[in-house]
């Protein structure tokens, strides 16, 4: 550490500029390294993952997704036990899966299990199981299902659909906040308490660390993906674990400047002891937990 320490300090404006371009290179490049990533979840070898993949490669379905989920409430006096339910039921479930290619429906009309159905007996559910587009597409039967559905009521009363895989397709727009904006808040919020603490222009320097390290570790990452797959679920724990670390980090190194200059080191000195003791910490700390 003294001897990389001391190399940087004689190189300080080679080293400045290297991390400028690469934090612009990396900034640069965040879209196509945030388009790199896998949208798939593959767990081979774990026993959860290979009966799903048996299961979809069964049934056409299930395993790998989650069910659509339709909903009824029967209004009034109506409960599933009233007569004629039952029936329609069982004709409006068989409906929906006839929207839907490859499909598997269960419910209480069908299996008479009561956990299908409330405790006032007036709302009823089914699992209604699709072929589901691997990733993170868009589902193509989903209108046909919405029409289908939107057709059929029992005793006044229509169905609503929902489902963990319903929700995600129909509220993945683009018009929210991307991972560096949710990174500039977390910024934003930090750098008023890092002021506070500090009560000066100090308090900027960890947030100039997360400036520099967020981009060029999603320009490394751009890089790791032309050999393996790298999970979506990187880009947020670069951006928002990747600003916390950087902050704690670099707190640590200039807290300890700050102890050595007042102890009378001054310029590179303090820089140098900093980098010897909570440089070493941090170097030590980093690694370990990306290992």
């Amino acid at each position: 550490m003294s001897s990389l320490t001391r190399l940087v300090l004689r190189h300080k404006r080679i080293v400045v500029i290297l991390w400028l371009v690469f934090a612009v290179v990396g900034f640069a490049t965040a879209g196509q390294a945030t388009n790199a990533l896998s949208k798939t979840f593959n767990l081979p070898g774990k026993e959860g993952f290979d009966v799903s993949l048996q299961i979809a490669n069964q049934y056409g379905n299930g395993g790998l997704s989650n069910p659509v989920v339709p909903v009824i409430t029967l209004p009034g006096k109506t409960t599933v036990d009233s007569p004629g339910i039952k029936a329609q039921l069982t004709a409006a479930f068989a409906r929906m899966g006839a929207a839907i290619p490859h499909s598997r429906v269960v419910s209480w009309a069908d299996s008479g299990n009561n956990a299908f159905v409330s405790a006032d007996r007036h709302t009823t559910f089914g699992l209604l199981y699709g072929s589901i587009p691997p990733g993170f597409g868009d589902i193509p039967w989903l209108k046909g299902l919405q029409d289908t559905t939107a057709s059929i009521s029992i005793a006044g009363a229509g169905f609503h659909l929902t489902g963990q895989d319903l929700l995600r397709t129909t509220t993945s727009g683009n018009d929210g906040p991307g991972v560096f904006t949710e990174a500039l808040i977390g910024g934003i919020g930090a750098l008023i308490v890092l002021a506070f603490v500090f009560g000066s222009f100090l308090g900027v320097l960890p947030l100039l660390m997360a400036i520099v390290a967020i981009p060029t570790t999603f320009l490394l990452v751009w890089g790791v993906t032309t050999i393996t797959d790298v999970s979506f679920i990187v880009e947020f724990l670069i951006a928002l674990i990747g600003l916390g670390v950087a902050i704690d980090y670099s707190l640590l190194v200039v807290l300890r400047w700050r102890e050595e200059r007042l102890h009378g080191l001054e310029g590179d000195a303090a820089v140098q002891r900093a980098m010897e003791t909570s440089g070493a910490a941090v170097v030590f700390s980093g690694s370990g937990s990306a290992t």
